[in-house]
């Protein structure tokens, strides 16, 4: 790993973790944060990031289409419910989770397309 991708890795996840802290703020309706909570964040946005792109390519090798897409975003739902959520106050754990994931999944290829269209550098090519 050069430089330039560790780099690249770390704006990626800088924007991840923001990312996932406007989704969950807007799912719960709440924008404080606390230490713990940024942590929490930080796990999530960790797992988006290193997951999605490593579940991804295994799909690509076994020819198996977007079917790595998929098994990465139940992850990420999976890792948001357990992880994210327990801070936030809603009512339905499991809907809050499906909601935060989906809102930062969308969020994110908008930060991307917007830096695709800005620059020629794809800030989150790893998704």
């Amino acid at each position: 790993m050069g430089i330039e991708q560790l780099i690249l890795f770390c704006v990626a996840l800088a924007l991840v973790t923001v990312i996932f802290y406007i989704s969950g703020a807007i799912v719960g309706n709440d924008w404080t944060a606390s230490g713990s909570y940024m942590l929490r964040v930080l796990v999530v946005a960790i797992v988006a990031v290193v997951a999605i792109p490593v579940l991804r390519s295994a799909a690509n090798e076994f020819d198996l289409g977007d079917l790595g897409l998929l098994l990465a975003f139940v992850i990420l739902i999976i890792t948001v419910r357990y992880i994210m959520i327990e801070e936030l106050i809603v009512s339905e754990e499991w809907l809050a989770a499906i909601a935060v994931s989906l809102v930062g999944v969308v969020l994110i290829y908008i930060v991307d397309a917007v830096a695709g269209l800005i620059s020629d550098v794809r800030i989150l090519s790893l998704f």
